[in-house]
């Protein structure tokens, strides 16, 4: 194709005329008067770019966000592959090829822009680009695992572990994560939500699970003390105790995520009155008695997790579903942690051998080096998005 282009002369281009036209169209047996009157000719550019556009083929919901002017990103890291993000969505990036060659016009004349009427015109169209590969876009789950992996960096140990020797990880702000993490600002927030995570100072921290442990003790004391666990613990009274032992968001933080989730909690926020969740506080006691133990005989644990959970709370199999393993055919048979967040996100991934995957497109082969997130230009026609770079 680049061959043909070079033939075409700028001396050739403009013989073309009127009389040229009707000359093809009375080969092809066809009648000028059943066309409108302004033609359009295309000539190839002697100086193509065909690296400078990307093209993306959308799905219905991508289509829309752009339509409607949301934010619409790529985000990752280098080393991971390309995804692009909506404000609630996440789409995986594919390159494919098509065997017709594309041409890239930047003004072209369609039905009811054409005169009808009038004399016979040339007007000239340049294609600056002939494009054979695009993106496909397909709606996936966030991939989530590295935010916990980043909020892994620097567990919230309490006020005084802060800047000791062990504090030696990042913290991260939300803008921070956002461009760390492949999902969307709502799937980031929901996976924020997922991981008990507490903003502390405009950082997003995962609570080290022993430090938490000792919140919910005190916590749990206190509801014993005052006869909570029937009525409700008070929020403000919560707080003006242990105010002076904890942050008050860590207690804010630990009291509502061992809650109820129902419009009658939600109800009582009004009134700083917080319902404990009986399966909430006896899967925090499971996962302290499994957590650091190896196998477990299943009922001396079941009997040590009844005895470990405050009284009238009643204890259940069901309570940690995704966060051990039970071997029944063991003699006796046998409990151990393995929480559900160790298996990758993928699940056709689980047991695959990775030398078995396709390299990925990373995020940088996608935005051709731009070195920022956001589309110079949009542009959708026909389902494909057009990135000028």
């Amino acid at each position: 194709m680049e061959m043909e282009v070079d033939t075409l002369t700028s001396k050739a281009q403009s013989q073309r005329s009127i009389s040229d036209i009707n000359h093809i169209l009375e080969f092809a047996k066809l009648e000028p008067a059943d066309f409108r009157s302004q033609v359009q000719c295309l000539y190839f550019s002697e100086q193509l770019e065909n690296d400078a556009i990307k093209l993306m083929e959308l799905e219905g919901p991508l289509q829309g966000a752009l339509q409607a002017g949301e934010r619409v990103e790529i985000r990752g890291d280098p080393s991971d592959g390309a995804v692009v993000v909506t404000e609630t969505q996440t789409f995986d990036v594919k390159e494919a090829e098509t065997s017709n060659s594309m041409l890239m016009i930047s003004s072209l004349s369609f039905g009811p822009d054409i005169p009808s009427e009038g004399d016979q015109g040339i007007v000239k169209r340049e294609v600056s680009s002939i494009v054979h590969n695009y993106y496909e876009l397909r709606p996936i789950k966030p991939r989530l695992t590295k935010l916990r992996v980043l909020l892994s960096e620097n567990p919230f140990r309490g006020s005084e572990c802060e800047g000791d020797e062990l504090d030696t990880g990042r913290k991260y702000t939300f803008p921070e994560l956002q461009q760390r993490v492949q999902a969307s600002d709502a799937e980031i927030r929901t996976g924020l939500a997922m991981m008990n995570t507490c903003e502390l100072n405009g950082y997003w921290r995962l609570l080290d699970f022993e430090f938490t442990a000792t919140v919910l003790y005190h916590i749990l004391q206190l509801c014993e003390e005052r006869d909570w666990l029937q009525n409700g613990v008070n929020m403000a009274e919560c707080l003006q105790v242990l105010g002076d032992l904890f942050p008050l968001e860590v207690i804010k933080h630990v009291v509502r995520s061992h809650s109820k989730n129902d419009p009658d909690n939600e109800m009582s926020d009004a009134d700083n009155i917080y319902n404990l969740c009986e399966d909430k506080v006896c899967k925090h006691f499971a996962e302290l008695c499994l957590k650091n133990s190896g196998k477990f005989n299943l009922n001396d644990f079941l009997r040590a997790w009844q005895e470990s959970v405050p009284d009238g709370m009643k204890t259940s199999l069901s309570q940690i579903e995704g966060m051990a393993l039970i071997d029944s055919d063991a003699r006796p048979p046998v409990i151990w942690y393995y929480s559900v967040d160790l298996l990758p996100e993928d699940v056709g991934e689980r047991g695959i051998d990775d030398s078995a995957k396709t390299a990925p497109i990373s995020p940088d082969s996608v935005q051709n080096g731009l070195g920022v997130a956001f589309f110079p230009t949009i542009q959708i026609e026909r389902n494909m998005l057009t990135l000028s770079m």
